[in-house]
């Protein structure tokens, strides 16, 4: 796991604070606290048979406030136009099976509902102080390019946007998934893996591993 890049300058602010060194005491405050968790493959962006793009993140969210946060909107900021973007709907509203998120089209990945927080975070649209909110985020855009290297790491940007217009951002790591281009069966998450263990003992996993990033300036041209 990892700390927001915002969590460790609000350290570092506090840090200063402690030595008396002057510090803007609002600003010193945590404020929410995006961590990616889980193994490499967990947070991925594939294809879905029909061309369209598929994103699983695995996240923790901590608003580390003292108030709770209404959220208005939760983005996924790749480098290039989405402006089809949607999360999956939760299961229990689409008349199917109410304990599997499915992505659309015939052997494409599916989800147990009790590991993602689509229904948690989007649904009840509040982040209260000190309550961790941790699973799978699932959603669906645009085609991605290309040119994406398959087995590569890309990163893009995560922004959860409150009533009052403030935005927590973090960068996340999607790994290109070379497999799940028209697969012949569907596959599912393996709720037995080390990982999803961890995560049901809040343990935590291993930090995501820095190998063969992708270069995403062209895609923005």
């Amino acid at each position: 796991m990892r700390k927001t890049q915002g969590a460790k300058i609000s350290e570092s602010l506090r840090e200063m604070a402690a030595v008396g060194i002057p510090v803007d005491r609002p600003v010193a405050e945590l404020d929410v606290e995006i961590e990616q968790v889980g193994a490499v493959c967990d947070t991925l962006v594939f294809d879905l048979p029909d061309g369209r793009a598929g994103y699983i993140a695995d996240l923790l969210i901590i608003n580390q406030t003292s108030r709770p946060i209404p959220i208005r909107d939760v983005e996924l900021r790749p480098p290039w136009p989405n402006s089809e973007f949607e999360w999956l709907p939760d299961p229990r509203e689409l008349g199917r099976d109410p304990f599997i998120y499915r992505f659309p089209g015939k052997g494409a990945p599916e989800l147990p509902r009790d590991l993602v927080m689509n229904h948690v975070l989007l649904h009840r649209r509040i982040l209260k102080p000190g309550c961790p909110v941790q699973g799978f985020l699932l959603g669906i855009g645009n085609p991605k390019p290309e040119k994406l290297l398959l087995g590569g790491l890309l990163e893009v940007r995560l922004a959860i946007i409150g009533y009052d217009h403030c935005e927590y951002e973090e960068t996340i790591t999607l790994w290109v998934d070379p497999l799940w281009k028209c697969p012949r069966e569907s596959r599912k998450i393996s709720t037995d893996s080390l990982f999803a263990r961890e995560r049901a003992r809040n343990l935590g996993s291993p930090k995501p591993g820095n190998i063969g990033k992708v270069a995403v300036a062209s895609l923005r041209r």
